[in-house]
């Protein structure tokens, strides 16, 4: 099934649940009936050469959907062993379908194979299955799983089977995709009734494999009256968007435009030494459409940039009087990259922070010395894009502070600094204090220098050619991330440069890819 936009935090999924289970006798039993299915079918269709599959199963539901899927595999006779923590929790909905399979001739086993000792330790009785069903832990985590937990989830990911995880790799935090310690690697999670936010960002995306989502029959916007955001951890709606999500808000260009009809950028980037940053950036905001495309850089960088690119315009980023003309020239403005922490950054930024009229996009240094604004750091037409280091300054606490949630990062960036932010990342997200959005685009062939400045250069383009700051912010991400997935297929993911994806931005753009 297609991915849902909307996505649900933990505490609203069972929201949902109680409501659900209020209109039918009090309980979800036909949810897991068609969990377990979905599981099956699923198996079906990405390992239908499995001869043996090995189901560990913990002691709530997400266990219960795994006897549930033990009994479809025991009835289609397909060999199949079932390894329990411990029994289920009493009079729940896991422990019906426990003694479901035990009535019809399942049988458990409470102990790991050999005693958790595997085929290359010297145990020649027994290789590793073909597939493994993960069904120990699901979304009710927020710690690093212990004792007995951890011990399963290590072993099972030293077999190398392939791994279907239920609902959520077990380890996960699924509000967040913080993973606090063992974590099952899953090439397969079958994600059941609503979409939940770990499983799209942070470091679960190292662990997930490959996404498929049931909604179990159940449209979750048909309960959206029971969840009281005022009551739940998150207070704004989550929403995941890929490229095809955002490909209504690509710029048209009308047969009768011109240059000045397409946005006239300012690019403030691009100190000693740092000229590649500029480049970038301006080539990027170029074909993403910008109409005009100026930007203000050292004086030694400005043959450079027009050898590479001569269809930019430059300013001596030296000369205060032009650099103050360009400005009032711009419609919007791009401020940070390769720009250096110094005084004249400080004194960029105490002019351009009082222009009412003008969106400004922060990256990079713009970022750094916005940190030390003690007063006059707020603004609502802005954006800013900081990865996590950034963000950890600008907030005055720890990376790993904000990598054990990434969303209330955000939002805590939202409320200090106004406008819109955009947290890069895997599973980048964005806030403007109405919603979150999640893109679902991206690849790790971004993880070189200069990636961030083709961003910031996509999203000043769109700006210029008469965007929203959210809209905006959203599509150049969905085309940033999409441009590196499409080019690294082709290519591969190691050795991408920015550079590289110019002329997928370009099709992108254009609605071609």
């Amino acid at each position: 099934m297609a991915f849902p936009i909307d996505v649900y935090p933990a505490d609203e999924v069972k929201l949902i649940e109680k409501a659900y289970a209020s209109e039918h006798n009090s309980d979800c039993y036909d949810l897991m009936l068609k969990a377990g299915k979905s599981v099956y079918e699923a198996i079906a269709e990405y390992a239908p050469s499995a001869k043996d599959v090995w189901i560990f199963c913990g002691k709530g539901n997400n266990g219960g959907d795994g006897y549930v899927l033990a009994k479809m595999l025991l009835e289609s006779g397909v060999s199949h062993r079932v390894f329990a923590i411990d029994n289920p929790h009493p009079q729940t909905e896991a422990e019906i379908a426990f003694e479901n399979y035990i009535k019809a001739g399942g049988h458990i086993e409470y102990d790991l194979p050999n005693k958790g000792l595997l085929p290359n330790d010297g145990i020649v009785e027994y290789t590793a299955p073909s597939v493994i069903v993960d069904a120990l832990l699901g979304t009710g985590i927020e710690s690093a799983p212990a004792g007995v937990y951890a011990k399963w989830i290590m072993y099972i990911n030293q077999l190398h089977s392939y791994v279907f995880s239920v609902d959520i790799p077990s380890g996960v935090v699924a509000d967040t995709g913080y993973v606090p310690g063992a974590c099952i690697r899953a090439d397969i999670t079958v994600c059941m009734l609503a979409l939940k936010p770990g499983l799209l960002t942070g470091d679960a995306v190292d662990y997930t494999g490959k996404i498929l989502f049931s909604s179990l029959g159940v449209n979750t916007q048909d309960y959206a009256s029971v969840i009281d955001k005022d009551l739940t951890k998150y207070s704004l709606p989550i929403q995941n968007i890929s490229y095809e999500g955002v490909k209504c808000n690509l710029p048209v260009r009308y047969k009768s435009f011109n240059k000045g009809d397409s946005g006239k950028v300012l690019i403030i980037a691009g100190a000693k030494g740092m000229g590649g940053a500029a480049i970038i950036c301006a080539s990027a905001a170029l074909r993403a459409g910008a109409g005009l495309a100026k930007v203000a850089l050292d004086d030694t960088n400005i043959s450079p940039m027009l050898a590479n690119r001569p269809e930019l315009m430059s300013v001596d980023l030296n000369n205060e009087e032009e650099l103050v003309r360009a400005i009032k020239w711009a419609d919007v403005i791009a401020v940070g990259p390769g720009l250096g922490v110094n005084e004249r950054t400080y004194k960029i930024l105490d002019y351009i922070s009082n222009l009412e009229d003008t969106p400004v996009i922060y990256d990079a240094d713009a970022l750094n010395v916005l940190s030390t604004f003690e007063q006059n750091y707020y603004n609502e037409n802005r954006v800013i894009t900081p990865h996590l280091g950034e963000a950890a300054r600008l907030l005055g606490c720890s990376i790993d502070d904000l990598s054990q949630d990434r969303l209330a990062g955000a939002y805590k960036l939202w409320q200090k600094y106004g406008g819109v932010v955009l947290l890069k990342g895997a599973g980048t997200i964005i806030c403007d204090g109405q919603s979150f959005s999640i893109i679902r685009e991206g690849s790790p062939a971004l993880a070189t220098g200069g990636s961030g400045d083709l961003l910031t250069g996509i999203i000043v383009s769109l700006l210029g050619q008469g965007l929203s700051l959210k809209d905006a912010s959203v599509t150049a991400a969905c085309i940033h991330g999409k441009a590196a997935t499409v080019y690294a297929r082709e290519h591969g993911i190691i050795g991408t440069l920015p550079m590289d994806l110019l002329f997928n931005i370009q099709g992108l753009i254009n609605g071609k890819l």
